[in-house]
């Protein structure tokens, strides 16, 4: 009996034996097997990331060397077209999209501009202008596409409408308007939308000034470029986000440009 019991138990912890072996070599297997998904997810991970960030860089450079860049109406195709003799103005919104412009905190630049653009694209519009925005919405635009679509379209003026910021002073604010020194047709806008945000009271008026900005020196009409106040200044900030200001901005900068258009059968 003993002999037999014996057999039994050398059988029993040699099956027991083989019985790890086989489970050690499963886990090792299956080890394996999870140290190769992870390191596949990885790389997929990895790839897919430098592929949106090599996407993002060829669409920067996409815009930045843009020719023709489509433009945008404020209204609908199927509205009435603008009289004849109306002037066309190409308003354009500065930044957008990944480049947000200045900022105070969570008051971004370039949302802004834009709010500001469409308000004085209704304003304009109700004076019977056509309007062209560069853009409607929070999307990049490259700086020579920007005049290029006033370029294209023939456009009567072109306005860009951008935030100021000043580093070594807090307290600087005012509303700045830029022409390109060698343009006298731009230099008369500029001097015309200053003269008429003269009478915005809550700001200061810092007058015009001349800057060689590639949306102004690419445009082939009077084009000026308007600072509509200092996000640096924290009342200003706080006060061009308000809606009744910024209507107060668009009613002034729409009656500076119209002022400047003269009929062609006046000509």
């Amino acid at each position: 009996m003993d002999g037999r019991e014996n057999r039994r138990n050398t059988i029993n912890r040699r099956r027991f034996k083989r019985y790890i072996r086989r489970r050690m070599r499963r886990w090792n297997e299956r080890g394996l097997m999870a140290v190769s998904i992870v390191l596949a997810l990885i790389t997929v991970i990895s790839g897919g990331a430098f592929l949106l960030d090599s996407r993002a860089k060829a669409q920067e450079s996409e815009f930045q060397g843009a020719k023709v860049i489509q433009a945008f109406t404020t209204e609908p195709a199927a509205e009435e077209p603008a009289e004849e003799n109306a002037p066309l103005v190409v308003l354009d919104a500065g930044h957008g999209g990944y480049d947000q412009g200045t900022c105070a905190g969570d008051i971004l630049e370039k949302d802004i501009n834009l709010s500001i653009v469409k308000k004085l694209a209704n304003r304009l519009e109700a004076e019977g202008a056509s309007v062209l925005l560069t853009r409607d919405d929070d999307f990049k635009v490259g700086l020579e596409g920007r005049a290029n679509i006033a370029n294209d379209a023939g456009a009567d003026f072109f306005v860009s409408i951008h935030c100021n910021y000043c580093e070594e002073d807090a307290g600087v604010r005012g509303i700045e308007c830029y022409h390109r020194e060698s343009s006298e047709e731009s230099k008369a806008l500029a001097e015309s939308l200053s003269a008429s945000l003269d009478d915005v009271e809550e700001t200061m008026n810092r007058g015009t000034r001349t800057g060689e900005y590639k949306v102004l020196c690419h445009a082939q009409m009077p084009a000026a470029l308007v600072e509509i106040g200092f996000l640096s200044n924290w009342d200003e900030s706080h006060l061009l986000i308000d809606e009744e200001y910024q209507d107060k901005l668009a009613k002034k900068l729409a009656e500076g440009i119209l002022s400047q258009y003269q009929p062609k059968e006046d000509l």
